[in-house]
């Protein structure tokens, strides 16, 4: 199974854009819509003939073992692990010698690292596909920097800011310009269900007004259909919502999330959500719901976000 999903080079000099999918083995919606994705863009000019594109964008598949194994990962949480000393630490190690996540992501940032010697690009932007294990909306999450909240604004999703106040190691803290060198913006995508064969659409859709939105490809060469697959699933969904709670779990197989809960679903303060061993687990305020935890891999029971 390849790293690279596909790598497309522009007519013209631009940005090194890196898309990432299945950094949890376990969604595989990501990789098969940059597989598309990657199809059209060699075909787009051939039937658009005006056709341009800036710079290079590479489609990576993060957790080459869980994905085959379709598990969320093998010994730990892959976008967990991002702390730039671990990072270091991976990084003087022998490669040979490693295995599993941490090979995983030595060999992720020897491909990014190879591109960005070979093009030496002024700018570098990162969006991270996935998908959640519950039903409901798509959203965006932007780091704390104005570019990547402007940027996820125009994907045309809710966009969830302070989730990585709650959560530490995702590739969001991780590429930024202080640990790349570069002048680097990172932002995620949640296009819906692990299963919905329509997160493969909304990823798509994602990843183009991703790339119109930087200015790699003009708004021209974008059909509204793109708009219309992610405005027609979030039309009645929070523009910008705020981390206000999260739940973390120390032992998954302890969990039991009560069914039925969806993305953005309104939920009650005192409201039993889920039992943790045995204990009933309450809403510690009102708010809306976001990734209640319906799999059996995952440290992170439910996030309540509140509109802004």
């Amino acid at each position: 199974m390849q790293r690279i999903i596909g790598k497309y080079t522009g007519d013209k000099p631009g940005p090194l854009i890196v898309i990432t999918a299945a950094m949890h083995g376990n969604e595989p919606a990501g990789v098969k819509a940059l597989d598309l994705l990657f199809k059209m863009l060699e075909v787009e000019p051939i039937t658009r003939p005006g056709f341009s594109y800036r710079g290079e964008i590479i489609g990576i598949l993060g957790n080459i073992s869980a994905f085959s194994q379709q598990k969320r990962y093998i010994k730990k949480d892959i976008n967990r692990c991002w702390y730039p000393e671990y990072i270091a630490q991976l990084l003087q190690k022998d490669k040979n010698d490693l295995r599993d996540e941490d090979f995983e992501i030595r060999d992720i940032l020897d491909t990014i690292g190879d591109e960005i010697d070979r093009l030496k690009p002024s700018r570098l932007f990162l969006l991270d596909l996935h998908t959640t294990s519950s039903d409901g909306g798509i959203f965006c999450i932007a780091t704390d920097e104005a570019e990547s909240l402007e940027i996820a604004k125009h994907i045309h999703a809710p966009v969830i800011t302070g989730l990585l106040d709650g959560i530490n190691g995702t590739t969001l803290h991780y590429f930024n310009t202080h640990n790349k060198k570069i002048k680097t913006t990172a932002i995620a995508f949640e296009g819906g269900h692990h299963d919905d064969p329509l997160s493969v659409n909304r990823c798509i859709a994602a990843t183009i007004n991703f790339m119109r939105a930087i200015g790699v490809i003009h708004s021209d060469d974008v059909e509204n259909r793109h708009d219309y697959v992610l405005q027609q699933y979030s039309n009645h969904l929070p523009q910008i919502v705020r981390v206000i709670y999260r739940y973390h779990i120390q032992d998954n197989k302890k969990w039991q999330m009560k069914p039925g809960y969806k993305n953005f679903q309104k939920i009650t303060a005192g409201e039993i959500l889920a039992r943790y061993d045995g204990e009933k687990v309450t809403a510690p305020c009102d708010g809306l719901i976001l990734m209640p935890l319906y799999q059996s891999q995952g440290q992170d029971g439910f996030f309540i976000v509140k509109e802004m």
